[in-house]
């Protein structure tokens, strides 16, 4: 999952890439990402956690930190 800002729409767009190289959007800036990947989490948790793998991450997300991103990019 990704969130990046659209400068010319001057909003927070929500979005899924499947690949790595590919999928960014033209003129958005990234704000936050997240991977859901199994080869992000396999160490710590079973495929089948991935609920449990992104509660952790959000749980530990330091939100000042993304809203300075937000902030300096608008």
């Amino acid at each position: 999952m990704v969130a990046s800002y659209d400068h010319e729409a001057d909003c927070i767009l929500n979005g899924w890439v499947d690949e790595h190289h590919v999928g960014a959007l033209a003129d958005a800036s990234i704000v936050l990402v997240v991977d859901l990947r199994e080869h992000a989490f396999m160490v710590d948790y079973a495929p089948s956690e991935k609920e449990e793998y992104v509660g952790a991450f959000f749980r530990n997300l330091n939100w000042d930190v993304v809203q300075e991103r937000f902030e300096e990019l608008r």
